[in-house]
């Protein structure tokens, strides 16, 4: 996934519609469609101010961790 498909995750599925479920396959199928450190950045802040959930930012956190070490889903 490229900076535009991010960006298009970003408009089409923004931090408040994707994380705002209590279902939380969905959200983590989200998590690894991520590919820039941005765009988890967004979503990590949205989960903290709102959710606050501990479970969530932990897959947000080892996403960028995948993506810094260059062995995310490429």
């Amino acid at each position: 996934m490229s900076g535009d498909s991010d960006a298009a995750v970003l408009e089409d599925l923004p931090p408040e519609r994707l994380l705002s479920g209590n279902q939380l396959q969905p959200t983590l199928a989200g998590i690894r469609c991520m590919d820039s450190i941005e765009t988890i950045q967004a979503y990590l802040a949205y989960e903290t101010k709102h959710q606050d959930r501990t479970h969530v930012q932990d897959k947000l956190r080892l996403r960028a961790r995948e993506l810094r070490r260059g062995d995310g889903d490429e």
